[in-house]
């Protein structure tokens, strides 16, 4: 199956999503995990669910120097979900200490995780070799109001691709970077390596307000000579609405 290789490029140049506070040049640790709200949930009382609620919000609140949390709100819109947590912190071991702890709360003891993935951020493997067309890309700004969407896709390249030479891969990347110019204003994109550390070389992330600007970025890029040498776009695709942590619990409260 061909999948989305040239997305891996389009967000490793501008990574404008932000990873927390830790400095700009050291790798950070993504994880991503989706949750479905057991059946039991809705059973508690009111009282019960805020209860539970607080606890995760406070969770959060104690983890605050170590990991930073991004939700979406994809019930409705990714199946076998009700919400993505996106954590970043600067040890993979922090992330899983989070959620090994949020599922000791009132709420977390009612949430199943289906999915879960995680990735690093690294410095540019391919911008460097043409420096012309990179300042074009860095000088590309998101505009307009914050982005409502957000968009995971993981992706899995082939043997072929990692065994051509780097030259040939750098002609490839030159090819699709052109056509993701014209996305830069709409689209907010960041991308983890991920390598040996799950079943996908690559996690990309995009946030927009216009999905019809994103369906036409995702057609243009299997357009590319690249996207010959995947294996895996999605499976799952995840999109879900922009939220704060808070506003997720208080939508699994209600």
């Amino acid at each position: 199956m061909r999948a989305l290789a040239s997305l891996v490029f389009f967000a490793v140049v501008l990574s404008l999503l932000p990873v927390g506070s830790w400095a700009a040049e050291a790798p950070i640790f993504g994880t991503f995990v989706l949750f479905e709200v057991k059946s039991d949930w809705g059973t508690l009382s009111l009282e019960e669910r805020q209860k539970g609620g607080q606890e995760a919000k406070a969770l959060l609140e104690g983890y605050k120097d170590q990991v930073t949390v991004d939700a979406y709100w994809t019930y409705g819109l990714t199946t076998e979900s009700h919400c993505m947590l996106r954590l970043h912190s600067a040890d993979l071991q922090a992330n899983q200490q989070f959620l090994t702890q949020l599922r000791a709360t009132g709420l977390g003891r009612h949430l199943d995780l289906t999915y879960t993935i995680s990735g690093v951020t690294k410095g540019l493997n391919y911008a460097p070799d043409f420096p012309d067309l990179l300042e074009k890309l860095k000088a590309g700004k998101y505009e307009g109001e914050p982005p409502r969407y957000a968009i995971m896709i993981p992706i899995r390249k082939n043997a072929q691709w990692w065994n051509l030479a780097k030259e040939d891969r750098v002609e490839m990347i030159k090819e699709h970077t052109l056509p993701t110019l014209a996305y830069l204003k709409t689209i907010k994109r960041k991308l983890y390596h991920s390598t040996g550390l799950s079943d996908v070389d690559f996690l990309t992330i995009f946030e927009t307000n216009n999905l019809v600007e994103f369906n036409n970025l995702v057609i243009a890029l299997r357009m590319v000579r690249e996207d010959t040498f995947n294996i895996q776009l999605g499976e799952p695709t995840v999109i879900g609405t922009i939220k704060t942590w808070d506003e997720v619990v208080d939508l699994l409260v209600q």
